[in-house]
């Protein structure tokens, strides 16, 4: 299951590397170590419809759709919340697997650019809100 979850994780970030802006014309600072990333700016809401669902859609659906690779699905909001701890990105079990802190990189092809993994952090950190 754990190997699913981070399969998730890494389809999501591919998904989010094709999308590599952020939304609202915010900008993103790539992190240089496994410490927390910081945004340069804080009033950029990410939305899960806009900036963070698309992602999963693209790279995470195909596994974890309504195949459920794994026992894993990433389909819903309320699927995605399962691994995701809102307001602490580093303990959300979705950031682990972009980062690979602790637990392979996901996706397995390679670690996703850091702006995309960056706008996870952001989401999660601002609450992993349902917006």
């Amino acid at each position: 299951m754990k190997t699913k979850i981070l399969s998730l994780i890494v389809v999501s970030a591919l998904f989010l590397s094709a999308c590599s802006t952020v939304s609202a014309g915010g900008t993103a600072v790539q992190p240089t170590s496994n410490s927390s990333p910081t945004t340069t700016d804080q009033t950029t809401t990410i939305s899960f419809s806009k900036d963070i669902m698309p992602i999963i859609q693209q790279f995470a659906l195909p596994a974890h759709g309504s195949e459920m690779k794994g026992g894993v699905s990433l389909e819903t909001y309320d699927d995605i919340m399962k691994y995701v701890v809102p307001g602490d990105p580093q303990a959300s079990v979705l950031y682990k697997y972009l980062t690979g802190d602790g637990v392979p990189v996901m996706p397995p092809s390679g670690k996703l650019p850091d702006a995309t993994i960056q706008l996870f952090y952001d989401w999660i950190a601002q609450g992993a809100q349902n917006n």
